[in-house]
């Protein structure tokens, strides 16, 4: 008997790893030894014909859908088209959507599948076949004893791009937007010997890049630091072994000890702040104290760890001032990037169930992004989105991090004004147009005899991204040394261009063996 496990993933990348229809074969598969069972993957921009055809291509008795907010329609019309040629296949699906949102997927709903499974998927979907192919069987393993698919060969590590690693499932919050505001607030881990014979894999096959699961990484302080020295002495064992590692953490946890330790591993961070307004902050069940939160993101920046940070438009009880405000805030804390986002409404949320009680009108389909609050105008939320495009053009794909606030502190201008109307530069050259962009705002400000630093700083860092990131080497002309511009004194660039003499010169940045290198030309 053949069942297949389908993925559809948003786009493709390291983190594009079917892991939760992979947990679900791997539970079959220790359940059901003689059971063949396979994975199927697509993606989005495929459409539901191409993986209607990968899934017959298989002939299965029995295929399960792994349905996401993004791939819900595909997945329905791929099923659709599957049942009208193939009426004797078994179809069932789990995953977010089918428990958030179950209406219109069952057969008795007029949906196209035969079953529904909520929640977790493992030992559900072991009773479900063995109650439909085989009247008896043995009883299910919770969902964080179940195999690894990682460790029995159901996800082969090579040719991958990433790996998603799974070390916890569960959150000890309820933050009001996510899945688990419904929650039990309790976080269930992964057996140690599971996670250790995982790490081993990865870095005995050198995967390039490492995304763990588990959503609040540093909640538990004394088992994060215990992980995160398993990963350095694994690594210590098999030196070479170029990894990036990301990983999810609450901000108001973060510890000197945690940072170093993910500065020693040249690990990434993402952290959600969501918002920097304490009312909207309360409503969603986060609560706030921002010099707090500054203090404990002031130690990545000083153990100079890569981190970025989350910021959340249309929240209850927040407007486009508001957001611009959390926009500053979160600018000032010199956050590697910024991901923004229009709120998505989700079902299954606590914040789903008070939609009504906060005025909050979205899309009923998914993405269930919010049109509109009491607060925010869909006019408002359109001048949002605008403003997070220019941050993310401006600050993010334009690598402003190392300069940005330096070269805003002489303009005596908020972050989120300074970007209003950037996103006009679309499409063309970043870095001159970051360049056009600051000349003009200079020039209003009439602080046109700081431009020469000012087009250093935009130049020389420019050119020292492109060596680290891509390999580039890049020619640059340079009105004062690179000392200097990357000295203490540029940091005030008014008093630097006071005291500091130009020392014009043509520089080569190029890679090196450390790091980026600079010789005159």
């Amino acid at each position: 008997m053949r069942i297949i496990l389908t993925s559809v993933h948003l786009y493709d990348g390291p983190e594009a790893v079917p892991l939760g229809a992979a947990s679900v074969a791997s539970a079959l598969k220790a359940a059901f030894p003689k059971l063949a069972v396979s994975l199927v993957e697509s993606f989005v921009a495929d459409g539901a014909e191409v993986l209607a055809t990968k899934i017959i291509a298989g002939l299965p008795q029995a295929v399960g859908f792994s349905i996401y907010n993004w791939n819900r329609s595909i997945m329905l019309e791929a099923a659709k088209c599957m049942r009208t040629g193939n009426p004797d296949i078994f179809l069932f699906c789990g995953g977010p959507e089918a428990t958030a949102l179950p209406q219109g997927l069952s057969v008795s709903d007029g949906g196209p599948f035969d079953a529904v499974i909520p929640g977790e998927g493992e030992a559900a979907a072991v009773e479900l076949i063995r109650r439909r192919f085989f009247g008896a069987g043995p009883e299910p393993a919770d969902s964080v004893n179940v195999p690894s698919p990682w460790l029995d060969g159901t996800l082969r590590v090579k040719g991958r791009e990433g790996a998603l690693w799974e070390l916890a499932r569960g959150c000890p919050y309820s933050c009001a937007y996510c899945y688990e505001s419904k929650g039990k607030r309790q976080v269930l881990y992964f057996p140690g010997e599971r996670i250790q014979e995982e790490l081993r894999l990865f870095v005995h096959e050198h995967i390039s890049y490492v995304f763990v699961l588990d959503p609040t990484f540093n909640s538990n302080n004394k088992r994060a630091l215990g992980i995160l020295d398993m990963i350095a002495g694994e690594i210590r064992k098999n030196p070479g072994s170029e990894m990036h590692w990301h990983f999810e953490v609450r901000g108001e946890l973060l510890t000197r000890e945690q940072a170093r330790h993910f500065a020693s591993l040249g690990a990434s961070l993402q952290i959600g702040l969501q918002t920097a307004d304490l009312k909207v902050s309360a409503l969603i069940g986060r609560e706030l104290d921002r010099n707090h939160f500054a203090s404990r993101i002031g130690l990545l920046n000083e153990e100079g760890v890569v981190f970025g940070l989350d910021l959340i438009y249309g929240l209850p009880g927040d407007s486009l001032a508001g957001y611009r405000r959390s926009l500053d805030y979160a600018l000032s804390l010199y956050p590697n990037s910024l991901d923004m986002f229009r709120l998505s409404v989700l079902p299954g949320t606590a914040l789903f169930d008070k939609a009504a009680e906060y005025g909050l009108e979205a899309d009923s389909k998914a993405p269930y992004m919010v049109q509109s609050t009491p607060d925010f105008s869909a006019a408002d939320l359109a001048r949002a989105e605008t403003l997070s495009q220019a941050a993310d053009l401006f600050y993010n794909q334009g690598r402003a991090v190392a300069w940005f606030n330096q070269t805003l502190r002489p303009l005596r201008i908020r972050p989120s004004a300074f970007l209003e109307g950037f996103g006009s530069f679309a499409g063309k050259n970043i870095e001159e147009a970051q360049l056009t962009w600051l000349e003009q705002k200079y020039r209003q400000a009439k602080k046109e005899p700081l431009l020469p630093a000012v087009r250093d700083l935009v130049r020389f860092h420019g050119a020292w991204g492109r060596a680290l990131a891509e390999g580039a080497s890049t020619e640059i002309s340079l009105a004062y040394h690179p000392d200097d511009v990357l000295g203490e004194r540029a940091l005030d660039l008014e008093s630097f261009v006071r005291g500091v003499k130009p020392h014009p010169g043509k520089f080569r940045v190029r890679p090196g063996n450390d790091g980026p290198e600079t010789a005159w030309i």
